[in-house]
């Protein structure tokens, strides 16, 4: 939802201004997907705003909500006709996450990731970034009165820092009190790692958090793991980051994927370490978030345990991150179209 576009909309057509308020009542409050919902309004301006500025950039295709709780995809059909893919996640009781993607596709081509293996078709613009939590508030209002989206990922389809403008405006707008309100602070932003860009992100998004996607401190494994390495190594993410932590003084997450005999070796574990104790004093403030990945290299919980208890025998701080929606293919690293 363009707010700015159904502000002209009203002037243009000479509407009363307390039509406004009851326009964002109805879309912020009340949830709504279509203006149709909005009976507070005349049917005139409803049918009006239906015609100038859709409540939604897109139309939901498909809604699959896992068997096993905690998390539901939806599959999403662009005005141009491209697909992507947002997710609903439960974490913990009476908090709801939503995955916002990024792009439509995505250029970094992540091995072990579904959506790199589609490649990349185009950038998403802020509204149908922003839109994807708004499209799970009116999913949620219709089954549970009150609920409300407490935090945002920008964790689904996509690398957000190649679409760095348009995540910063939708980030923005979703943190906006007169719209979803989600607290600055409840705003994560994820990266494979395009360095300049982290740098940037202390200035723009200073309350947010960070989570860099490693997945390896192996530079010639990280290289074909994440390809994007080729272009910023290990001691350029060292380096944006030093400026970063300077800078925002914030945690910062890294993300670790757990690939059964690729990157859990002890070997591993150890460069792991020692990367993040390159850091100095400032080594406090990074934090591993080990999952699991999904498909052929899929470790055990045992495995992932066990790569944790040595990493904190290491003295560094880490948690093995719950993984939900696998059986519908919503966990970390499948989404695709």
């Amino acid at each position: 939802m363009n707010f700015e576009r159904v502000k002209k909309t009203a002037v243009r057509f000479g509407w009363p201004a307390y039509r406004l308020s009851q326009a964002r009542e109805a879309v912020y409050g009340r949830g709504i997907s279509s203006w149709a919902e909005a009976a507070a309004l005349p049917a005139e301006i409803r049918a009006g705003l239906e015609r100038e500025c859709p409540v939604l950039s897109f139309s939901p295709v498909k809604i699959l909500s896992s068997k096993k709780g905690g998390a539901h995809k939806a599959l999403l059909s662009l005005r141009d006709g491209a697909r992507i893919e947002t997710v609903l996640l439960k974490p913990i009781e009476s908090h709801w996450s939503v995955c916002v993607s990024t792009q439509v596709g995505c250029p970094v081509g992540c091995s072990f990731c579904a959506t790199g293996k589609m490649g990349f078709t185009r950038n998403l613009s802020a509204e149908e970034i922003a839109d994807q939590p708004l499209f799970w508030l009116g999913w949620l209002r219709k089954k549970e009165k009150g609920a409300r989206i407490a935090s945002v990922v920008f964790m689904g389809m996509g690398e957000p820092l190649l679409n760095y403008a348009c995540v910063i405006d939708a980030a923005n707008v979703l943190a906006n009190p007169d719209f979803l309100g989600i607290g600055r602070r409840h705003i994560s932003v994820s990266t494979a790692g395009v360095a300049p860009a982290i740098e940037k992100l202390a200035r723009d998004l200073p309350q947010a958090n960070l989570a860099l996607s490693l997945h390896s401190a192996d530079e010639e494994k990280r290289d074909a793991l994440v390809p994007l390495n080729r272009k910023y190594c290990l001691s350029d993410l060292k380096k944006s980051l030093e400026e970063y932590l300077r800078r925002a003084g914030r945690q910062v997450f890294l993300e670790y994927a757990v690939l059964k005999g690729i990157n859990d070796t002890p070997k591993d574990c150890r460069l792991l370490a020692e990367w993040i104790k390159s850091f100095g004093p400032a080594s406090y403030l990074l934090h591993v978030n080990l999952i699991a990945s999904n498909g052929p290299m899929k470790p055990s919980p045992e495995d992932v345990r066990a790569l944790a208890a040595a990493l904190s025998g290491a003295g560094i701080k880490v948690s093995v991150r719950k993984s939900l929606g696998s059986d519908i293919l919503a966990a970390c690293g499948q989404l695709a179209t």
